[in-house]
């Protein structure tokens, strides 16, 4: 089993960038031996495999999944495994610990929910339909949706 991912943007098909970690094979496809390589690379349990791995996952979207959106704070880690460092980790210090630019300091739900009250987010252009479909007129389209 694979997964690719690409984008679709103003028509134009954006492929994912490929891996570019130290001891993983360069590649830009998901599959069970790239998880379990990314979870070696980066010192972290491979809970990938130890919950059945992409046919699991294949024989959840088989029996239908339902895709939810919604615009929320984390108070259990603060985002950090989004977008910054993991709490007591120190950037370069192993790989796959800085996860993006931000440093937390603004992650806490207190800090979110004060500065940022009135946030909305407006989801829209959400194609959905058979693998292959969504990038033409064949795809069907969910309405705008704004939380």
């Amino acid at each position: 089993a694979e997964i690719r991912r690409f984008y679709v943007e103003e028509g134009r098909s954006i492929a994912n960038a490929d891996t570019n970690v130290q001891s993983m094979p360069v590649g830009n496809s998901i599959t069970d031996a790239f998880c379990s390589a990314q979870k070696r690379a980066f010192q972290d349990s491979d809970s990938h495999a130890a919950k059945g791995g992409l046919k699991t996952m294949g024989e959840a979207l088989d029996r239908g999944l339902v895709l939810v959106l919604s615009l929320w704070d984390d108070g259990a880690t603060e985002m950090r495994w989004l977008d910054c460092l993991p709490s007591g980790e120190q950037r370069g210090s192993r790989p796959g610990v800085a996860r993006g630019p931000c440093d937390g300091s603004t992650s806490s739900p207190a800090h979110v929910r004060n500065e940022h009250r009135n946030a909305t987010v407006k989801y829209m252009n959400i194609m959905y339909g058979e693998i292959g479909s969504t990038t033409s007129a064949g795809g069907r389209r969910a309405g705008a949706i704004m939380v």
